[in-house]
């Protein structure tokens, strides 16, 4: 995670716009370097982000002629030097009443993170990507192509990344005391003090971040987009055109948000059906289930692994053995095979659909959904990111919800939450004010899909 972290930190810095993407994990990060073939899969939903996924090849691996490989020559700029170093403290008081005794606390959170590197940009020469998959020939009959083909997964080609120039260290540390009300700090709701300290150390030569151009397959050759195009796969064979003013007009409405109140219910109606099956569970199977979910959340690395599994089990043909990457996920991993190995489709379809929204999720958050199901709250959560998802949508980036029905614990835990999906949140007398982004709607898309199903499951 911290890795992840500072990757994304250094391209938003590199690069505002967002075009850069920052690579997730340093033990894959060799397989993003230019020339390199990435893989992306359709969105299962609309609020999921489009993440690049590693692979095997190369470009030169798919290429029918070895003299154009032989040409792809990776070329590299001056370096720069990033240096990115806070080191603050915040202190706060919150004040309140539990069974008619006046408590007061005072809290103390203090958070540090640098990161000093120096990286420098290596690319390919487009003319020379242009060359190598015109005149090279592109094997259509390589098993990748053809299995990629088959599984609809959108192929991309690495043509820029960000290295390492030497062996750098990315640290951060972080110590809380007491109990901070959302609006001053991340609230943890941790008791007493704990403190934590982080430190990674990534070798020189280190893919930090990259870019990559979509390759598009025809029948008989294969070419490299140049634009984005949102709306073809590498595998489609035309591209849907709407020429008219009046869709143009829908169109941009749709991208720049103002059309929300469609989204707001369908989101709410597709979580729905996603996780109509986990209301037929059985009370112990949910229980089964609930259970290994709050193991993933509070070790996010099993998530992508078990995310990863359950892809290859629903894409692949015939059996697949599904591994619990921990004892407390086998009672989880079992109940989603019978005992032949066969998986249950509609099941591994509805968690994989809960891992993608804990995926858009942060750390912070998962570690509060944990304590929201430990302390029975997360009906009541779901209740106002709901509401608030109505009311965002009607009035845009602005919104006012009635909070009486929650108290003051659930709005700290809850109000956190939220912050941390791009929203920012503010009591109103009796009622929770906030204003966010476009991009936070999507956000608290996802918190809603993972409320969603924790609430369904702790029934």
């Amino acid at each position: 995670m911290l890795f992840h972290k500072a990757t994304k930190s250094l391209s938003k810095e590199l690069d505002p716009t967002g075009d850069l993407i920052p690579v997730r994990s340093v033990i894959d990060q060799q397989h993003f370097r230019p020339l390199c073939l990435v893989q992306r899969k359709r969105k299962q939903s609309w609020w999921q982000t489009n993440r690049f996924q590693r692979t095997e090849y190369k470009l030169s691996d798919v290429l029918l002629s070895g003299d154009h490989a032989a040409k792809l020559e990776v070329q590299d700029s001056g370096s720069v030097t990033v240096v990115d170093h806070v080191d603050g403290k915040v202190e706060g008081n919150i004040g309140g009443r539990i069974e008619e005794t006046r408590v007061e606390v005072v809290a103390a959170v203090s958070m540090s993170h640098s990161r000093s590197v120096n990286v420098r940009k290596i690319y390919v020469h487009p003319q020379l990507l242009e060359s190598a998959t015109r005149d090279g020939k592109i094997n259509l009959q390589h098993e990748f192509i053809k299995q990629s083909k088959m599984i609809q997964r959108d192929l991309f080609v690495i043509n820029e990344a960000v290295e390492t120039v030497e062996e750098t260290e990315f640290r951060e540390s972080s110590n809380a005391e007491g109990n901070i009300f959302y609006d001053t700090c991340i609230n943890l709701k941790l008791k007493g003090g704990r403190g934590s300290k982080k430190a990674i150390i990534v070798p020189k030569s280190c893919i930090l971040a990259f870019r990559a151009k979509q390759l598009l397959f025809g029948e008989r050759d294969a070419s490299i987009s140049h634009y984005p195009s949102k709306g073809r796969g590498s595998f489609d064979g035309t591209i849907r055109v709407c020429g008219s003013r009046q869709c143009d007009s829908i169109e941009r409405k749709l991208i720049s948000g103002i059309i929300r109140e469609h989204k707001s219910k369908d989101i709410q109606q597709e979580v729905k059906t996603e996780f109509v099956i986990f209301s037929s569970l059985s009370a112990m199977l949910r229980g089964k289930f609930l259970t290994g979910f709050l193991v993933i959340m509070r070790e996010n690395d099993l998530l992508q692994e078990l995310e990863l599994q359950l892809e290859e089990a629903l894409e692949g043909t015939g059996q697949f053995k599904l591994k619990a990457g921990k004892p407390e996920l086998k009672d989880l991993v079992e109940n989603l095979q019978d005992s032949s190995g066969a998986i249950f489709a509609d099941l591994v379809a509805a968690v994989l659909y809960f891992l993608y929204a804990l995926d858009e999720l942060t750390e912070e958050q998962l570690i509060l959904l944990v304590e929201s199901v430990e302390k029975k709250i997360v009906n009541s959560q779901l209740a106002l990111v709901g509401s608030i998802l109505d009311d965002f949508s009607r009035r845009e980036k602005v919104f006012t919800i009635e909070a009486k029905f929650l108290s003051e614990e659930e709005l700290n835990i809850t109000g956190a939450i939220i912050e941390m999906s791009g929203v920012t949140v503010q009591k109103n007398g009796s009622s929770l004010a906030g204003t966010g982004s476009p991009d936070a709607f999507s956000a608290l898309c996802a918190l809603y899909a993972a409320l969603y199903a924790l609430s369904t499951l702790s029934t």
